[in-house]
């Protein structure tokens, strides 16, 4: 009897530590994420050895442990299997240039602490818990970040000047933007604007209204043209997004209407060069075209 008992806290003790173990492999090794933002560090491996990991197919979401019943967390990730799936086959990824391939998982990390959604670069998003318990958050524009990130390399690897001079931001936010619309569109899945605070069916009724803000000339600027809107990340945040974002995403479903999807991903994925791409694979100048969008936009 001695023995068993002793082979039983034995058995215990390999789970334990087998269980340990596993958990501590799946933190990302955060000295080679592009995109690392403050606090990430400290916060996913908080929630990896102290939360709830839910996995379904090629899905692994980290919850807050006891932050919801079990239930709960399986719908959402069943939600988040199904449209990440069907923004695969949108996009029809894998494909050679990029970064995720077919096996590898997107990882979700829904945090207690305070901070704005965003994607890593290295296969996994960061999402407030309370956006995803609420249904307000945006999951599916997080994991496009990740499916269109290219090998050819990145931005955020570059320094402030060269990136803020040169990264095409309208393209990189707006066509994750535009396809998490369509396929939420498609496969009946709620697609919630965090600007408007509501659910978005109509981007060009939105961007159209706010084009009549006082800062929509400088925000224009910045949409079909290389640069980086810096104001987007700073303490005026709230002023500029919601019109960049909005606008970002109806000029990319104008130009998807007109060229075709596939020219828009190909030109996302020939970093440093996707703007060149962009004009080789449009029948008219980016230039010409957006004067095109705004007269559409407007009715005129």
């Amino acid at each position: 009897m001695h023995k068993q008992k002793e082979k039983y806290i034995t058995l215990a003790f390999a789970v334990l530590v087998t269980v340990g173990i596993k958990a501590f492999s799946q933190t990302p090794n955060f000295s080679t994420v592009p995109s690392l933002e403050p606090n990430d560090s400290l916060q996913i491996t908080r929630l990896v050895n102290k939360g709830t990991k839910v996995s379904k197919g090629n899905i692994i979401a980290w919850f807050p442990k006891d932050s919801l019943p079990l239930e709960r967390m399986n719908r959402i990730v069943d939600t988040l299997k199904t449209g990440v799936a069907a923004a695969e086959q949108f996009v029809k990824a894998p494909q050679p240039w990029q970064v995720h391939q077919k096996g590898q998982p997107y990882i979700y990390y829904f945090r207690l602490d305070s901070f704005v959604s965003h994607a890593s670069g290295a296969g996994f998003v960061s999402i407030p818990f309370w956006r995803i318990k609420q249904g307000k958050a945006p999951w599916l524009h997080e994991a496009l970040h990740e499916m269109l990130n290219t090998k050819a390399g990145s931005w955020e690897s570059s320094s402030e000047d060269v990136w803020a001079k040169n990264m095409p931001l309208w393209l990189a936010e707006g066509l994750p933007d535009f396809i998490s619309l369509q396929v939420s569109q498609d496969y009946h899945l709620p697609h919630f604007d965090v600007f408007t605070n509501s659910l978005l069916t109509n981007v060009d009724s939105v961007c159209r209204q706010d084009l009549k803000s006082s800062r929509a000339d400088s925000i224009l600027l910045f949409i079909g043209k290389k640069g980086a809107l810096t104001a987007l990340f700073g303490k005026e945040r709230q002023l500029y997004a919601p019109t960049f974002y909005h606008c970002s995403c109806s000029f990319v479903k104008y130009l998807a209407e007109r060229v075709g999807l596939p020219p828009l991903i190909e030109s996302l994925a020939a970093y440093p060069a996707e703007m060149e791409e962009l004009e080789k694979r449009t029948s008219a100048s980016l230039a010409e075209l957006k004067k095109l969008w705004l007269i559409k936009l407007n009715g005129r």
